[in-house]
């Protein structure tokens, strides 16, 4: 038999609260990216980054103390948001039902309804708006509502003067390989002795398909493209570097080391949680609601380190 529950008061709190707030960030595919994931945040907190060099001498009995130490401060602020909203058990209920047996809309809501439509409809959607939000997210002029809740890597970037910046344009079929190289030698020319193992380079899903296509066509007629360029099954390599196709918006181009971008959040705090209210119980209507409460921290350690191309 199906197992009825009354959800009323429906609510996924403490330990599977988080089980789901981790699933949303991975949904979102930043962790693939390899890309920091920074738990704890609570409000502004530190980003403390620091190098030493100079650090040996020649040897002499005295103690003699030597050596530079420079440490780097910059913050990070988690942001509160949340998810209201309200539906109609028809608008979800014949998908649902098409892999049930035993269940009437009338006799009650089985428990699998709201595990599916939290890991099935929920779930999905909130990983791909926590990354819209991370690439591009604009608190003053976001093109929606979501997208205003936090200011994103692009943003953030664009501010910073201390992120090596190359003058962009609308990316098409004949410049997207030049714009491309352009970053890539930029950002070897700023790393200097930095390790760039961990390098990619960040663009949006559409161009790197106009990528694909303009090396196609560059092939043809220059067969040195791919001196500087490769392939290894579906990855395209731009001086040795992933290309990584993302969600950020198009004509926008980031090089960083992957780790070097950072995703803040919070599952320990008592406001992370995920209520359903059955509104039969309540105004009679055939709906129910989604309260979700969670948050959102965006950043980055080396600004120097990072390369962004983007249009006048």
């Amino acid at each position: 038999m199906a197992n009825f529950v009354d959800v009323q008061n429906l609510t996924y709190e403490g330990e599977y609260a988080k089980e789901i707030f981790i699933k949303n960030l991975y949904e979102s595919k930043l962790k693939s990216f390899g890309i920091t994931y920074m738990p704890g945040v609570k409000g502004k907190q530190q980003l403390v980054s620091g190098n030493v060099s100079d650090l040996f001498q020649k040897f002499t009995c005295p103690f003699s103390a030597s050596g530079e130490a420079e440490l780097t401060e910059k913050w990070i602020e988690g942001v509160p948001m949340k998810v209201n909203m309200e539906e109609c058990y028809d608008s979800f209920w014949s998908t649902f039902m098409a892999a049930q047996t035993e269940v009437s809309l009338n006799g009650g809501v089985p428990q699998a309804f709201f595990d599916w439509f939290f890991n099935g409809v929920l779930v999905p959607e909130l990983g791909k708006e926590y990354e819209q939000i991370f690439w591009n997210g604009d608190k003053t002029s976001g093109a929606t509502d979501t997208l205003k809740i936090a200011d994103g890597l692009v943003k953030q970037l664009n501010a910073d003067s201390k992120v090596n910046k190359i003058n962009g344009s609308v990316l098409t079929v004949d410049n997207i390989v030049s714009q491309v190289e352009a970053v890539a030698l930029k950002g070897i020319e700023a790393a200097a002795d930095t390790d760039m193992t961990d390098y990619k380079l960040f663009m949006n899903v559409n161009d790197v398909r106009l990528l694909n296509v303009a090396l196609a066509k560059e092939a043809i007629l220059n067969t040195q493209v791919w001196a500087n360029f490769g392939r290894e099954g579906d990855k395209i390599y731009a001086y040795g570097f992933e290309v990584v196709p993302c969600m950020i918006a198009k004509n926008n181009i980031v090089l960083s080391p992957a780790k070097n971008l950072v995703l803040g959040y919070d599952i320990a705090d008592s406001e992370v949680s995920y209520k359903i209210i059955d509104m039969r119980q309540t105004t009679l209507d055939n709906t129910f609601r989604v309260g979700v409460i969670t948050n959102i921290a965006i950043g980055y350690v080396y600004p120097e380190l990072i390369v962004v191309s983007k249009p006048a």
